[in-house]
């Protein structure tokens, strides 16, 4: 697998506020950088396009997982990519990781999932929550995959044709890891940072609970 072959999905939401942060530092380790504004009403699509040429835009809010398959698939079928990257967009990832997934995609990870620190940079409710979406894969499908909720994660071509999600939202991260469980698709996982700017942002409790709710109905038609 080549290095320039290895896309950064940067799927956001109304992210004016930290959209130009965090394309400056993705910048620094690679230009293969596809945005995809997910119904965004503010300037994050036009800043976007300050830094790459590859912005790709819902005209409405269609959910994360929506805007990681539309980022996918440009990056498959049209710019002839071997595996993505995602990385959310409101800075709470630090691209200087990246090299740390394309390491382990050249080594022949076909996933490879960003795992934090459970320290206490990580509200106690998100440790909870995260614990649970762990065991209850583990319990239904025979594998233990730490940090589900974290966005930031690989996947090869390959990988990706046989998951393949339907989740929009974001529930894709419990899907990923669900149909990697069953499927028993390789996968490494490396150390990233723990870093939180608004609590308020990101996955919820209720959230957590329709991923699980969804996990039951995936293992019995999985």
């Amino acid at each position: 697998m080549k290095r320039s072959n290895i896309w950064i999905l940067i799927p956001g939401l109304n992210e004016e506020k930290y959209i130009s942060t965090v394309l400056k530092k993705v910048k620094k380790h690679t230009n293969n950088i596809i945005v995809i504004s997910d119904g965004s009403t503010d300037a994050t699509a036009r800043i976007a396009k300050k830094y790459t040429d590859h912005v790709l835009s819902h005209s409405i809010n269609l959910g994360k997982g929506a805007a990681l398959n539309t980022g996918c698939q440009y990056a498959f079928n049209n710019l002839g990519a071997e595996a993505v990257i995602f990385m959310d967009s409101d800075d709470q990832h630090d691209p200087a990781e990246i090299d740390d997934f394309i390491d382990k995609l050249e080594q022949g990870a076909s996933v490879v999932f960003g795992v934090r620190s459970f320290n206490e940079h990580m509200p106690l409710f998100r440790i909870i929550m995260n614990r649970l979406a762990s065991v209850t894969i583990y319990a239904l499908f025979g594998s233990y995959i730490p940090d589900i909720p974290s966005g930031f994660k690989a996947l090869s071509k390959h990988a990706y044709s046989k998951i393949q999600w339907e989740a929009p939202d974001y529930a894709v991260e419990i899907e990923i890891a669900a149909k990697v469980a069953k499927y028993n698709i390789k996968y490494e996982v490396v150390p990233i940072k723990t870093i939180y700017h608004d609590f308020d942002r990101g996955v919820t409790i209720l959230d957590t609970i329709h991923m699980i709710a969804r996990i039951l109905s995936w293992r019995i038609s999985l």
